[in-house]
């Protein structure tokens, strides 16, 4: 993504050509690996600032469109709202909640998940802090304390008390998360059962449901029924779409209904004609049906 529109735009090209010496590394080569864990990267893409000294100025993780872009690196070449100039801010005595949330949520970027906790939680006793950042950091120490310390409870505890909030989704998805990457099916299935009607709205919650129902072999019927309310959810605009459509497709490969799993897939690729892996789906299900 952005290869194919970032990265093409006139004026992001003009700045860093006149301001910035890049370099594009593939992170699955060895070498791009080496880097990826050197600089204890999270996720990809991955975006690092460097001085010329090597040192991280800021990083930043996955698709942005090239006005964000742009953005960022003026902030880079200004030396505001930058990871070093929060770290900067801070040393000098900011603890307002203007420094402490961006430089907690820098932190976790970093994957130096110890020094974001500890910020969160100042921020919650911040004198400054909004309704707003104190939940934003109430779910940012419990998702932390749950991917870094194991610890269930605060997840738990966060999913009772801020169902309202803009977090309770990605709470949600970290609590099955955890429950899959332990092997504890049983608890991840009551999961989704628990939270399925509190987030009958979202179809990338039903998606995901579906997919994994079909993973499992488990409630097939149930997830046809959920994807289908996904798709009445998204526009076919969207770019999900074809994503959702993929979903629908492998469960009704599932159950056995061949025929209409290739109809839909061939959908996705009415939508997505790039797309490989949904033609490689489309050969499983026809490859099925010899």
């Amino acid at each position: 993504m952005l290869d194919a529109s970032t990265f093409k735009d006139s004026d992001l090209i003009k700045l860093s050509k006149e301001n910035f010496i890049s370099l594009q590394i593939d992170a699955e080569t060895e070498y791009g690996l080496e880097l990826f864990s050197k600089f204890n990267g999270t996720g990809y893409p991955l975006i690092i600032f460097l001085d010329p000294l090597g040192n991280e100025i800021d990083r930043f993780y996955g698709y942005i469109p090239a006005y964000e872009f742009i953005i960022k690196m003026n902030n880079v070449l200004s030396g505001q709202n930058t990871f070093v100039d929060y770290v900067e801010k801070y040393e000098q005595g900011n603890h307002s909640a203007e420094i402490l949330r961006p430089l907690a949520d820098k932190y976790k970027d970093k994957g130096e998940n110890q020094k974001a906790l500890s910020l969160f939680k100042e921020l919650t006793l911040s004198s400054n802090v909004s309704k707003a950042d104190y939940d934003y950091a109430m779910y940012q120490i419990a998702s932390i304390s749950l991917t870094t310390n194991n610890e269930i409870k605060l997840i738990k505890k966060f999913l009772k008390d801020y169902e309202s909030s803009k977090k309770f989704e990605d709470a949600v998805f970290d609590l099955i998360n955890h429950y899959k990457s332990n092997q504890m099916q049983k608890d991840e299935l009551e999961a989704y059962n628990l939270y399925l009607n509190k987030l009958s709205h979202s179809y990338h919650f039903l998606n995901s449901y579906g997919w994994r129902m079909s993973e499992l072999n488990l409630n097939l019927d149930d997830a046809l029924k959920k994807i289908n309310l996904a798709i009445s959810l998204i526009d076919e605009s969207n770019k999900s779409f074809p994503n959702i459509l993929d979903t629908k497709a492998e469960v009704l490969w599932k159950l056995d209904q061949i025929d209409k799993a290739i109809e839909v897939i061939e959908k996705a690729i009415l939508l997505d004609p790039e797309s490989q892996y949904y033609k490689a789906q489309k050969e499983k299900f026809l490859n099925s049906n010899l």
